[in-house]
């Protein structure tokens, strides 16, 4: 009788697991927006593109599109620089460079200890950005660097680095072209990989990075640029400290705007683009709304920039209880509860470590973490596990690999107690 009890209360255990994590979404799932974030170059010099990348990334974080859904692309990691100051650290705030040492410098680094950085380096590139958007990627190719949209997702696409006439140089070396962009918008399109789409690019003569996207072939497109044909983009201010023009105006700008962005209605796409008139760039913002039916100002800025908070109880004020998860009993609610709470610790024990690592120790934690978790992400993937589960586990937040470390170790132990009975 003893085995039998033990059995049955180690399938009721694995049985909450499955609930927790297969239908988390239930309890509170992310509205299905998705980004794609690029900045395109090389060097120390430009410190402003990398810091107009993560100045949106961590502003669509913040406002609830999750890791899980952002494929952040750097080509070059300033932080890591030798020439920085503040090793480790990236900053786009006038002031912020001589501030950082102080207490108030902590909340302005735009490379926090849980940035999760999708392609670095080499590793960012035209071919690698094509693929991205079209899905063909290599087979092996981990879930953190693909973009898993559907026919009714919103995806956001920024681009930033230095451009021209119908390009946007990668690495000084080569270049993505009007061309390819209208074709992977394209194919994107046709294969159903968004819903609604809006392409957001600062950098010189950027409007015509977007002008060979055809109506008929790519609907429901919306397009913002910092800058008109012949007309270059212009850096915001230089920081003494660092030495660099550290932000761009447009993106300054609008990270200003997203930062200023909070509970309560969403801010509308046409208020954005006033506000971003109202600071008298060096150059013209330019708009394109031909290939969508919605006009800006019925474009809530959180469609593209944000996502849906967790959902509200439900009709007599208790929240609904996933599919299968009712039989799982006390033993199971308990088991629920502590998977919860070591999701929690592992959180929270990530942020305390990252918060610890100084200087150039924290890149090269960040590149040792990421190649340790890559096996463990390849053996999750081809087990038919989720990288979402995590995300609904801690609502978008913190390191997710770590959740659903944590979930897949506590499973194994399980199925191994089933075993012995």
């Amino acid at each position: 009788m003893g085995n039998k009890a033990g059995a049955l209360l180690a399938g009721r255990l694995l049985l909450a697991l499955l609930c927790v994590v297969r239908n988390g979404a239930a309890m509170s799932g992310p509205s299905d927006t998705w980004a794609v974030i690029i900045s395109s170059s090389r060097f120390w010099l430009n410190y402003r593109h990398s810091s107009n990348a993560l100045g949106v990334y961590q502003a669509v974080r913040r406002l609830g599109i999750p890791d899980s859904r952002i494929i952040l692309m750097l080509a070059e990691q300033p932080a890591c620089s030798p020439r920085n100051v503040h090793p480790g650290q990236l900053y786009l705030a006038p002031g912020a460079g001589a501030a950082a040492g102080g207490s108030s410098g902590a909340m302005l680094n735009l490379l926090s200890g849980d940035a999760e950085v999708d392609y670095r380096g080499r590793e960012v590139s035209v071919d690698s950005v094509l693929r991205v958007l079209t899905g063909r990627h290599p087979p092996g190719t981990p879930a953190s660097k693909r973009l898993r949209s559907g026919p009714a997702s919103r995806v956001l696409l920024y681009l930033t680095g230095h451009g021209g006439d119908e390009f946007l140089k990668f690495h000084d070396e080569e270049e993505l072209l009007a061309a390819d962009i209208a074709g992977a918008v394209h194919q994107m399109a046709a294969a159903g990989r968004y819903g609604e789409l809006l392409l957001v690019a600062d950098t010189c003569q950027a409007s015509t990075l977007y002008g060979r996207i055809a109506a008929a072939a790519a609907p429901n497109v919306l397009a913002v640029a910092s800058s008109k044909l012949g007309q270059s983009s212009y850096a915001h201010h230089i920081d003494p400290v660092v030495g660099q023009h550290v932000v761009d105006q447009l993106s300054f700008h609008l990270h200003q705007f997203l930062s200023g962005s909070g509970p309560g209605p969403s801010p509308s796409l046409q208020q954005l683009l006033d506000y971003l008139g109202a600071q008298r760039l060096s150059s013209e913002v330019q708009v394109r709304t031909d290939l969508s039916p919605r006009h800006p100002a019925r474009v809530a800025v959180t469609d593209f920039f944000g996502a849906a908070m967790p959902g509200a109880p439900a009709a007599g004020g208790a929240s609904p209880a996933p599919v299968g998860c009712v039989g799982a009993g006390a033993e199971g609610s308990r088991a629920a509860a502590a998977l919860l709470q070591l999701a929690a610790q592992q959180q929270r024990g990530h942020g305390t470590a990252a918060a610890a690592r100084q200087g150039q120790q924290q890149c090269w934690h960040q590149h040792q973490h990421r190649q340790q978790l890559l096996p463990l992400w390849q053996q999750l993937e081809a087990a038919g596990g989720s990288s979402d589960a995590a995300s609904w586990l801690v609502a978008g937040r913190g390191t997710e690999a770590a959740v659903v470390a944590a979930a897949w170790a506590i499973a194994v132990v399980l199925l191994r107690v089933l075993l012995q009975y």
